[in-house]
């Protein structure tokens, strides 16, 4: 049996996601696909626009097999903690054969050297990731750059530096033994292209219906139903819809409290509790503490992990999964739900009530409510839905 495991957050799943699942089951003859999926909250510190259901179901519907949630402590963790937890759960399951991602085409060719120099991070390695950061700039550009210094082949930076070229070293970087790679080449609009077009980016979509450009959104995507339902419906979350709760944490905390939690270090504490004070809005907050060493996405994950109360010491004594929860699956996966149950390491849950207990379903279920009280619909904000919603069965 060959089992082909995708790490995604699908928000929303375009066509460039379904001719991604149609080629990595193609290149490896997988008999089976399996997705972890990021549930309310993304790896870029934002909660998802659309619940993971909905997400869940399109993924089915273009050919996943099983959908499992990535558990909102690593799917909102930076890259290497993101890949790390997805690959975990994926290979806890005791059947997966082949790991695929998707990455610039460019990048492909350097993807396995780049993430050997990371796995034994050589002295140039070291030496180089240390003076890029101490010349101020962002972990993922002075790994880039000292990658391609070890390598010697400086001029690989700028294509291993990019979002995906990025996440997939740390996939490579994370993979088992036994676990094969399939890469394949990302095409269409770059990964933070908002201009609509045949293969848009999630981000494209997600920007035009803010816009009000719901028709021109939903013709970007293969699935687009229940995405519509949700937009009409109101039952999606805006982006800046907890600024208020976020800016109330920030300016009723202090300096040695918020020194604990996930994201706030080298002094980022100080810098966050100042911009409070004045910020009117999220964005506004964040683009305050930025700087050439901190991205966007860095200061965002911090951001989310103050709505959360996710500390660092929490993140440490969690560092993999502890459960296979359930989103999604088809009738037609029974053989490969039998072979989970006969080989994985972690039991498959299909009820959010049998993981009450479990700390780490605490932080899902915190991310869920938040989600829900950002719908821009009122009558929609109900808490606990992962009690009252069962995974979609196609």
């Amino acid at each position: 049996m060959r089992v082909v495991g995708v790490v995604c957050e699908y928000n929303p799943f375009h066509r460039g996601h379904a001719l991604h699942l149609a080629r990595a089951r193609e290149a490896c003859g997988g008999d089976f696909v399996v997705c972890a999926m990021s549930g309310a909250v993304t790896q870029r510190g934002r909660f998802a626009r659309y619940d993971k259901w909905t997400r869940a179901r399109a993924a089915l519907m273009a050919g996943a097999d099983l959908v499992l949630e990535l558990p909102a402590r690593f799917a909102c963790a930076p890259a290497p903690e993101f890949a790390a937890g997805g690959v975990a759960l994926l290979s806890s399951l005791g059947v997966v054969t082949h790991l695929s991602f998707g990455c610039e085409a460019e990048a492909l060719p350097l993807l396995k050297r780049a993430a050997g120099v990371l796995r034994e991070e050589p002295p140039a390695f070291r030496k180089a990731l240390r003076e890029g950061l101490d010349r101020g700039l962002s972990y993922p550009r002075a790994q880039a750059e000292a990658a391609g210094a070890a390598l010697g082949e400086p001029e690989l930076a700028d294509a291993i530096a990019r979002p995906n070229a990025a996440l997939a070293l740390e996939y490579l970087r994370a993979l088992p033994q036994g676990v094969c790679a399939v890469p394949i080449a990302r095409e269409g609009a770059g990964y933070h292209d908002e201009t609509l077009g045949p293969l848009s980016s999630a981000s494209a979509v997600r920007a035009a219906c803010a816009r009000g450009e719901l028709r021109a959104a939903m013709e970007a995507l293969p699935f687009p139903e229940g995405f519509e339902r949700a937009e009409t419906s109101g039952f999606v979350h805006e982006e800046e819809a907890l600024t208020q709760a976020l800016l109330y944490a920030l300016r009723t905390t202090d300096a040695q409290a918020l020194t604990s939690i996930r994201g706030m270090d080298e002094g980022l504490q100080n810098a966050f509790l100042s911009a409070a004070q004045t910020a009117s809005s999220r964005d506004a907050l964040i683009l305050a503490v930025k700087s050439k060493r901190y991205t966007y996405a860095r200061l965002s994950r911090a951001c989310l992990s103050v709505l959360l109360g996710l500390t660092k010491d929490f993140a440490l004594l969690h560092p993999a999964p502890t459960y296979a929860r359930v989103l999604g699956l088809r009738h037609s996966a029974r053989p490969l739900l039998s072979a989970i149950k006969k080989s994985g390491a972690l039991p498959l849950q299909t009820r959010a009530a049998r993981l009450r207990g479990d700390p780490l379903f605490a932080y899902d279920l915190r991310a869920q409510d938040l989600w829900s009280l950002g719908c821009t619909n009122p009558d929609l904000r109900q808490s606990c839905r992962d009690f009252i919603t069962g995974p979609v069965i196609l």
